[in-house]
């Protein structure tokens, strides 16, 4: 794998304020697309069509859900592995992930070596 540097101590820290703020930000979508999850009544005084305009759009809103659940697990994971002071490095090879890529996907756990070898299976 290539290998990147290591993070310095001011970018680990920076790194760890964007996943709290991130962790802050997925809990509160989370918290504002709550009562849109709901379940569609069919019992209210709109037409076919509405309803199911309504139950589609709520089909999308459950699956960006789902993500946004998936994405904060991982963030938290990431904040463990922090504690650990095992963040920044690729769970696969071990070696550092760059911060270029952690800036922009700061739970990363692989870096884009790993991840590409996965991804082309």
């Amino acid at each position: 794998m290539a290998m990147d540097q290591e993070l310095s101590i001011s970018q680990i820290q920076e790194l760890e304020s964007d996943l709290h703020q991130l962790k802050l930000d997925l809990e509160g979508l989370l918290d504002t697309t709550e009562s849109g999850a709901k379940p569609v009544t069919l019992r209210d005084n709109t037409g076919r069509l509405s309803r199911m305009d309504e139950m589609h759009n709520q089909s999308i809103l459950v699956a960006n859900r789902n993500l946004t659940r998936n994405r904060l697990k991982q963030v938290l994971i990431a904040l463990t592995r922090a504690d650990k002071d095992t963040y920044g490095r690729c769970t696969t090879c071990d070696e550092p992930i760059s911060y270029p890529r952690l800036k922009a996907y700061p739970e990363a756990d692989m870096c884009l070596d790993c991840k590409g070898e996965i991804e082309r299976g």
